[in-house]
């Protein structure tokens, strides 16, 4: 009975290959003779080949191993019809020619967990990637490589816009074996780039938006997912990604991670390009200029409008961009919150920044608890931290209905709670700051709120600020601060906290990045 292997890529349909030849080299690289879109799949990972009438298995020194029926493949092995092969997330089974599709035996599935855990490791690798010296080809290529490695398609562009106004294909990428002509439609371009709105198609067949467009229909292509390259001055093009009829279907959870993507490719895009196009020093000033612009738009630009709190914050960089953030996630029952200091400042700072709220908005996403949190956004901060780069936090959800919040202190200045007139130290564990070890321990403490009172959090840019004589403002001053805003709303103790810095500094510019956010709590229903 003759055998063939069938390929199971994590998150894509599954396809046959029929063992043929001496030997097949499987890997994540184009010359490999199974090309498999993995990123936990080596480039050349492992090797079938034909000896004395069977097939055998050997691993080429792929960094995350493979195994042969959940055993580790040490050694080349004989393999046997119904036999598995684990290659990363990625399965091969040896299935006879004939036989029914589900096997008897079947490798251990991945949960949710594993699943979520792989995105955001996905999500803080495209941010390292895209960070490093790269010419605007490669940019590009790079950029697809790794939505192709996340979100299988079948096809995938990046349109950016010309000088003159107009709309460019600057990259595109294909899987193996896909056929017919690759387009992008003048529909597709006009809602995501000029309108500035990811897209999701699950059938563009019945799809309101683009029923009308011949050019997809005819294409046979059924599914689409897109997401606009946007920063501060506009939106320079948009990542579509395609799949036809017998392909996958796009989900509401790709069409997020995309956007993710492209949030993080954005602000690379424009600099590399303009990097391309003027001088070192005039370049390096547009992409200060441009960072800020971009770490400015990044921050919530409307605080919720629910009638159980009021909720005020202000960040102003010392530099022309900083590494202090603060965001929050709003739910119909609770709101999630977040101030973060990382440690240096500049260009290094506001990009570990980045990585911050893309790992703290992605979390509070599949997690319950603040320590749930706080312990995935460590690990994925710690790994591979080879700028030694860390991030003070605080972290936090209010329940609307009861004024209770769960707050975690990961190395950060204590929150402070006001009530009625009285201002006290939130009494919280103190944890270790991100980034510093992969496995430590995170618990969170709770504070319940009544209605009328105040939680501030803030960066230690409020109580470094220096006055002329060198004396700090310290945390005594700031307590006094707090204390003589009882009854104001969370806006003027922004403003009124911001003002006793400003003064105390006497006209001096700041040391370090200054942050604030006041949660005011109403109990109103």
């Amino acid at each position: 009975m003759t055998t063939r292997l069938r390929v199971e890529p994590p998150g894509g349909e599954a396809f046959d290959r029929d063992l043929t030849g001496p030997q097949l080299i499987i890997g994540r690289a184009p010359d490999a003779d199974v090309v498999v879109l993995d990123s936990s799949v080596s480039r050349h990972h492992a090797r079938l080949f034909k000896q004395e009438g069977k097939w055998w298995a050997e691993d080429l020194g792929a960094r995350n191993g493979t195994t042969l029926n959940d055993a580790p493949l040490l050694t080349p092995t004989a393999l046997s019809p119904g036999d598995w092969l684990r290659l990363g997330d990625t399965v091969l089974r040896l299935v006879p020619t004939g036989a029914a599709d589900r096997l008897v035996t079947q490798p251990p599935s991945r949960d949710d967990d594993d699943r979520q855990a792989a995105r955001l490791r996905t999500l803080n690798e495209i941010h390292r990637a895209l960070a490093t010296p790269i010419s605007l080809s490669e940019l590009l290529d790079l950029i697809l490589e790794r939505c192709f490695e996340v979100l299988k398609p079948e096809e995938g562009a990046i349109v950016l816009r010309d000088p003159q106004g107009g709309f460019t294909t600057a990259a595109t990428r294909r899987s193996p074996g896909a056929r017919g002509e690759m387009l992008v439609s003048r529909s597709l371009m006009e809602e995501v780039i000029e309108k500035g709105r990811p897209a999701l198609v699950i059938d563009a067949a019945v799809d309101e938006r683009f029923s009308g467009s011949e050019s997809i229909i005819a294409s046979g292509v059924r599914s689409v997912v897109a997401a606009p390259l946007s920063d501060a001055d506009g939106s320079i093009g948009m990542i579509a990604l395609l799949s036809r009829v017998k392909m996958r279907k796009f989900s509401e959870d790709d069409l997020d991670m995309l956007v993710s993507l492209a949030s993080a490719a954005a602000l690379r895009v424009r600099n590399v390009a303009l990097a391309e196009e003027a001088a070192a020093r005039k370049v390096l000033e547009r992409e200060l200029a441009l960072a800020h612009d971009m770490q400015m738009a990044m921050l919530p630009r409307r605080m919720p409008d629910r009638p159980e709190i009021d909720l005020a914050a202000s960040v102003t960089p010392a530099r022309s961009v900083g590494g202090d953030l603060y965001d929050f996630v709003a739910t119909p029952t609770a709101i999630w919150f977040i101030v973060a200091d990382v440690s240096g400042k500049g260009v290094p700072a506001a990009l570990y920044t980045a990585v911050a709220k893309t790992l703290f908005r992605a979390t509070v996403q599949a997690s319950a608890t603040v320590t749930e949190v706080l312990t995935r956004m460590n690990a994925e901060l710690a790994r591979e931290n080879d700028q030694v780069m860390f991030i003070t936090a605080v972290v936090g959800c209010l329940a609307m209905a009861t004024g209770e919040v769960m707050l975690g202190d990961a190395g950060h200045n204590p929150a402070l709670v006001l009530r009625r007139g009285r201002v006290e130290k939130a009494d919280v564990p103190k944890c270790m700051a991100f980034g510093v070890l992969e496995d430590t321990p995170y618990e969170h403490g709770v504070v319940t709120l009544q209605p009328g009172d105040t939680l501030v959090l803030y960066t230690d840019g409020v109580t470094d600020a220096r006055a002329p004589n060198g004396e700090l403002f310290g945390s005594d001053r700031l307590e006094e601060a707090v204390a003589a805003c009882s009854g104001l709303e969370a806006a003027q103790i922004v403003r009124s906290i911001s003002g006793v810095t400003v003064r105390f500094a006497a006209g001096a510019p700041p040391e370090d990045d200054v942050t604030l956010l006041v949660l005011r709590y109403t109990g109103n229903k």
